[in-house]
């Protein structure tokens, strides 16, 4: 758990200690404050009224502390991110989206939820709105601009290559609006697609020179 005095949330922490006592998951308390401090500070023509990049420096701050303690112990990071932020691209690139593994990232956000209650997560849990903490009444729906149950329904029609103009129909909801989601998902490519560099050579890292994982 990575507080920092600007969006600390009590609540958070003790919903976190729950789930953890849960499964019996070790947790370690670390405050990054004072780091967050001496970046901002040191960062030339650092901007605090600018929040999204601000709000990004965390995400990336509290990867560093995690990835510090994985190669310490001799762990993997496993990511949190589920099909609906990471279509959306609604991750920080080099933060909240790094890790080794991602267990859920082929389950939409309604899919995580509904997983959730039957693994038996308190349903207070389950109910919260979802937001990245990197400011103060920062939510996710708000700023994705509708609410996960039918930004899924959108997602899913898409992944499944219906025309948006169906979709809109099928969800009584306007074309304009499908769109909206479609483009965000496709301009959002360059956050999922790692190593992406010019093809110059025989064979390219992340283009035609991939290897099976089971190698070596």
């Amino acid at each position: 758990m990575l507080p920092e005095k600007e969006t600390v949330n009590f609540r958070d922490m003790n919903d976190a200690r729950l789930v953890a006592h849960k499964f019996e998951l070790k947790t370690k308390e670390i405050d990054i404050t004072d780091t967050l401090a001496t970046f901002y500070s040191s960062i030339h023509g650092f901007d605090p009224a600018e929040r999204l990049s601000r709000g990004n420096i965390k995400a990336r701050t509290r990867m560093i502390y995690v990835y510090y303690y994985a190669n310490r112990l001799g762990k993997l990071v496993c990511g949190s991110s589920d099909k609906s932020e990471t279509m959306m691209g609604y991750f920080t690139k080099w933060g909240d989206v790094a890790a080794d593994i991602y267990p859920i990232m082929d389950l939409y956000k309604t899919q995580v939820r509904r997983l959730a209650a039957h693994m038996g997560i308190p349903s207070k849990i389950v109910s919260k709105p979802p937001t990245p903490g990197l400011w103060t009444g920062q939510l996710a729906e708000h700023e994705l601009g509708m609410n996960y149950e039918q930004l899924d329904l959108i997602l899913c029609g898409l992944e499944h290559f219906m025309n948006p103009r169906e979709i809109a129909v099928q969800l009584n909801i306007s074309i304009k609006t499908v769109n909206r989601i479609k483009h965000r998902w496709l301009s959002a490519e360059h956050k999922r697609q790692m190593l992406l560099t010019a093809k110059l050579e025989y064979r390219t890292i992340g283009s035609d020179f991939r290897l099976p994982r089971s190698i070596g």
